[in-house]
């Protein structure tokens, strides 16, 4: 006799094993579909095209198909129940709203950005969240304004080899993607977000930062880049690194360059970033270590850790960002199932690259099989 168990989605990619065809279908689905089409009178060619599919099941377990015109298609989802995908094949050029069905929700888009954060679109009368001082700093304006004039070059005390190295760095760690959807995540004011476009060597780029400020910086730094802007189509976003409105699954890269250091909650980000990666997909990012980091690099991290300890809690900085050993990203990594960590350091920069293993690697059995039980009763 062969059962097929019911299996919960993973907490992990938020999705179900792959289903058994021809042995069973488990509960009955319903399906809608609402599309967008956004265009001057009608035409097709360079409008902004936007799908939204719903599939439900007694599972709670979205399946997704959507069908692109042409080129490259952008997969996005609503934060709240990342179930619902909204799917664009081009930047949005004017304002609207992607509307969720499943959680009556709609999310504002402008032609910076296409806002998926769980605010969009909702006045908050008292309510306000309260973000990470690293966050919270590259919300001004003004320091999205002065980022590429002076900000970030200052990085080179700590060890930071110049944008045009780390560049470099990073698209060696990238090349198995090349050719495929990437994200610049924390893009900033896309400082590196301009190279992989000029580069053309992915097929499509997402723009991500969670401050409003610096993803308008980003498209004003664009528009100035005619090799950027003339290259590989771009689709900002304004996102929460630990609530991705991005289908499991749907992204090749994920470059964060200068910020890991600055996220408010790492653990979770870094599961969102390990569930939207397709298997195979590599994360890259770079940061600051600690001040003792050049010593640990001589006489080990677990000799040096005391000191280390003593010097971040007399660290001012420690309440706006987060200094690291190289053992905390490795396990960091492996705590959401990302392989083959490798690394480059200088003093205190560290630029690290992590993969997401192909399904059944590792050794165990496949999803699949795990799903069968063989023999009799219930």
């Amino acid at each position: 006799m062969l059962l097929v168990k019911r299996v919960s989605p993973c907490q992990l990619c938020r999705q179900a094993p792959p289903r058994l065809p021809t042995v069973a279908l488990i509960g009955n689905s319903r399906s809608y579909r609402t599309t967008r089409n956004i265009s001057d009178g009608g035409h097709r060619g360079d409008s902004f095209v936007m799908s939204a599919i719903v599939e439900e099941s007694s599972q709670d377990v979205a399946e997704t198909s959507v069908d692109a015109d042409s080129g490259e298609t952008f997969k996005l989802a609503c934060p709240i129940c990342q179930v619902t995908e909204f799917s664009l094949t081009s930047a949005p050029t004017e304002r609207g709203s992607l509307e969720c069905p499943r959680c009556s929700r709609s999310f504002a888009y402008n032609d910076a950005y296409v806002d998926l954060t769980l605010t969009s679109g909702v006045e908050q009368k008292v309510y306000k969240e309260k973000t990470f001082g690293g966050t919270s700093t590259f919300q001004n304006p003004f320091v999205s304004l002065v980022y590429e004039r002076g900000w970030r070059q200052s990085f080179a005390r700590a060890g930071f080899p110049g944008e045009a190295k780390e560049f470099e760095y990073a698209m060696e760690y990238l090349s198995p993607v090349a050719g495929e959807v990437m994200m610049d995540l924390s893009c900033g004011s896309g400082l590196f977000t301009r190279r992989f476009a000029s580069s053309k060597a992915f097929s499509g780029i997402f723009a991500v930062d969670y401050s409003e400020s610096m993803l308008k910086q980003t498209q004003r730094n664009l528009q100035r880049d005619n090799s950027a802007s003339s290259g590989t189509p771009i689709v900002g976003v304004r996102a929460d690194v630990a609530r991705m409105p991005f289908a499991s699954g749907s992204v090749a890269g994920v470059h964060a360059a200068a910020a890991i250091h600055c996220w408010g909650n790492p653990t979770a980000a870094m599961a969102e970033i390990s569930r939207i990666l397709k298997p195979g997909g590599v994360f890259v990012a770079s940061t600051f270590m600690t001040y003792t980091a050049p010593l640990g690099e001589i006489f080990g991290e677990d000799t040096v850790r005391p000191l280390t300890r003593i010097v971040q809690q007399n660290d001012s900085t420690s309440t706006i960002m987060k200094a690291w050993e190289e053992q905390e990203l490795r396990d960091l990594a492996n705590l959401v199932g990302l392989k083959d960590f490798k690394c480059r350091r200088t003093n205190r920069f560290i630029m690290f690259s992590a993969t997401k293993p192909e399904m059944g690697e590792g050794g165990g059995e496949s999803l699949t099989k795990r799903m069968l039980v063989l023999g009799e009763g219930g």
